[in-house]
């Protein structure tokens, strides 16, 4: 039986009323050009993570509504075997795994901003956008994936098209019998009204929390109240707990300004900006019943945190916050 307890206004799930169940602790793989060894997620693990993210991808065109993925040139780790064995590898691990299909637009990349200006446009979308989530519903389901993700920051269609969500989920669960959620970005989530149909609130974390170059953990700690408030009050409508689908911050200065208004490139790389971040995000958080954790963007599986191309971006792998996540993973609060 799920028993629902309430405290300080806030709840929480469990199959034992008594306890508090622990946070989902993961972070979001980079799916790897082709196989990989076990021992890139063996370091997944001894970080302790319980969970990982695996992403395939669907390539959109923006023109025609047409949606294609499993093509030859794909990448190994985005189409069906790749996630197969990424799955199957993971779970003799003992990791649990969300299944998290992305969709990326022709011209556009970001499917957030995905629109069409005709009904009939929209229509072949969303043909063969169920589709390819039923495709991967049913891998989820032959390999007992323990949570499914129905869709990533499509806040165009989720705010324009509300019954094709309702009308999605309701075939997924006829698919997939494990739990659901949906990843809304963070200016998406509190217009979503088909909460009531899954079993996670998905929050897309990237907040803005501050324009300075090197905010202390106390002014980000106390930007947080808003958005703190906020989840909390559409968790308690829906009576459904918060999970973040992605979170993570950029070592660089300016990091929680807002990824998508920076650019990288001429920005310094600022290891104790990516710190602080975590470390108020967890201060402010993690006591919270009502947030279930989540998953950090991103693991590369083939590729070090110090790789020219990563030492900037948003992977904590081999930099100074990876032993801060450690320890927030092992406290298994």
């Amino acid at each position: 039986l799920i028993a629902i307890a309430t405290f300080s206004n806030s709840f929480f799930f469990s199959e034992d009323a008594n306890k508090k169940p622990s946070k989902i602790n993961g972070f979001n793989l980079v799916a790897p050009p082709q196989s990989f060894p076990i021992d890139s997620l063996e370091k997944v693990k001894n970080i302790g993570a319980g969970w990982i993210a695996v992403v395939p991808y669907a390539f959109c065109n923006s023109q025609t509504a047409e949606i294609t993925y499993d093509h030859p040139r794909q990448w190994w780790g985005e189409k069906p075997e790749g996630v197969k064995e990424t799955i199957q590898m993971a779970k003799s691990l003992g990791l649990k795994i969300m299944l998290k299909p992305h969709l990326w637009v022709g011209g556009q990349g970001w499917a957030g901003d995905l629109e069409f200006k005709s009904d009939s446009l929209w229509q072949v979308f969303e043909h063969q956008y169920e589709t390819y989530i039923s495709t991967y519903a049913k891998i989820a389901d032959s390999l007992n994936v323990e949570l499914y993700c129905i869709g990533t920051e499509m806040r165009k269609s989720t705010s324009n098209r509300n019954e094709f969500w309702f009308r999605l989920i309701n075939n997924t669960k006829k698919t997939y019998k494990g739990k659901l959620t949906y990843a809304a970005n963070w200016d998406e989530y509190n217009s979503i009204n088909f909460w009531s149909e899954l079993d996670y609130i998905g929050i897309d974390a990237y907040f803005p929390l501050s324009n300075e170059k090197k905010p202390s953990k106390a002014h980000l700690i106390n930007s947080w109240s808003q958005p703190k408030y906020e989840m909390r009050k559409i968790s308690e409508k829906f009576q459904k707990p918060v999970l973040f689908t992605e979170y993570g911050y950029e070592s660089i200065d300016y990091n929680t300004m807002g990824h998508w208004q920076l650019s990288k490139d001429s920005l310094n790389v600022n290891f104790e900006n990516q710190k602080i971040a975590y470390e108020a995000l967890y201060a402010s958080l993690k006591t919270e019943d009502w947030w279930y954790g989540g998953f950090i963007w991103k693991w590369h599986l083939n590729r070090n945190g110090l790789n020219k191309r990563t030492i900037k971006a948003f992977t904590p792998q081999d930099k100074p916050v990876i032993k801060l996540i450690e320890s927030e993973f092992k406290l298994n609060y």
